[in-house]
Formats: structure tokens, sequence, C-alpha cells
């Protein structure tokens, strides 16, 4: 359907962040596709863990193998946002997260006022104006870990499947920031680390 409909469709799992910005018109699109189908398990083995995609981040933090063998993405998954969003938000939609900046995460009203900006209607960035790139940066707070932690997704699409370590999933662009396919899903993470490897995540952020 991905492949079909191109631009004019876009995946939504648990929806915490894409809901809010059609809200906002961030995204225009026609039609959405629903990704209930992901894997919600947690497999666990001896030094590494496969998490679907589908699990919530409720779910990941909860984990008691994750808790144990990694403890820094399951902080990380328990510091995401709020108790009501990490009860719907999803370990995929996590890692593919738009990226944000204080002049595109605002209303379509507060964005025309302001002069749009190159994300989204218009072609300069407001954090930097005389750069010719988009300066948005990510907001993932499991995808940190997950680089660490040797992590490796699983991307699915029109031509199969194929592995991609989280830190070459990302691009140094605010506007093209993903190395998948539009028409890839994200289907299941893979952690894996030294018995002896230790992690924690400590996030500092404005809000409790």
């Amino acid at each position: 359907m991905a492949a079909d409909l191109g631009p004019r469709a876009m995946f939504v799992a648990g929806g915490t962040d894409l809901f809010p910005k059609l809200k906002r018109r961030q995204f225009e699109v026609e039609a959405l596709i629903g990704l209930d189908f992901l894997p919600r398990g947690i497999r666990n083995g001896s030094s590494e863990c496969v998490v679907g995609a589908g699990v919530t981040l409720a779910a990941a933090t909860g984990d008691a193998h994750l808790n144990s063998m990694f403890t820094g993405y399951a902080e990380a998954a328990g510091l995401v946002s709020s108790p009501p969003l990490r009860n719907v938000g999803t370990v995929g939609g996590n890692l593919c997260v738009d990226t944000r900046c204080n002049y595109y995460d605002m209303t379509y009203e507060w964005r025309k006022a302001a002069g749009f900006c190159m994300k989204k209607d218009g072609d300069i960035c407001l954090v930097a104006p005389s750069s010719s790139r988009c300066w948005a940066v990510s907001s993932s707070d499991t995808a940190p870990m997950a680089i660490a932690l040797d992590g490796v997704v699983t991307l699915a699409g029109p031509d199969g499947e194929r592995e991609l370590p989280v830190w070459a999933l990302y691009r140094d662009d605010g506007i093209d920031y993903l190395a998948k396919q539009p028409s890839e899903v994200l289907t299941s993470l893979t952690l894996s680390a030294d018995p002896t490897t230790k992690a924690a995540y400590v996030k500092l952020r404005r809000r409790g």
C-alpha cells in the first residue's frame, strides 16, 4: 500500500507523535496505514533480546529480561513522555519518530505568522537562517541506548526483509532523517551486549 500510494500515505502504530502533527498540519496525507499487525512479543536469549516493533514502551520498560540484561534500554523506554503515551507508543515508533524543533512543532497558524520553515512549507531554516539545511533534531530516547547496545533493526518492504544497525538508520538531515525507505516498515529491534556490559540512561528535561 505504501509503495502504491507514495507520499500520499503514512504508517501509524501508536500515533502518539503522528496524530498531534496531523492536527497541526505538519503532515498532509490522504491515507494512514495501520501497523496493528506488527509483532508485540519479546524473545529473550542469553546475550540478546528481540523486541517486536509493536511492543509498547510501557511493556518494554516493564520486561524483566530487558531490565536485567539491558537496563539502560528499559530505563530509556520508561522515560519517554508520560505514562498514558507510553501505554500506546511503540518501540518501532520511538525509533522512527519525526525530528523536532521549536519552529516546526507549532500550530499551522503560528508557523504561518512566524514564516514557514524549510521542513514544512518554507525555504529557510529558522534555527540557522544562513544554513542550506534543516536543523531539526531527533528526540528519540530509546535510539541512543539501542545504538550503545549494538542494536539491529529489521526492515520489511516490497523487496523483502533486510537488517540495519541502529546507528545506520539515521541521517544527519532534519528532513530526510531516516535511511529507511518510505515503503519499508521497521518490524523488530535486536539488542545484544557482552554479559559484563552495564548500561544506564539518565534524562535531563524541563518537565518532570
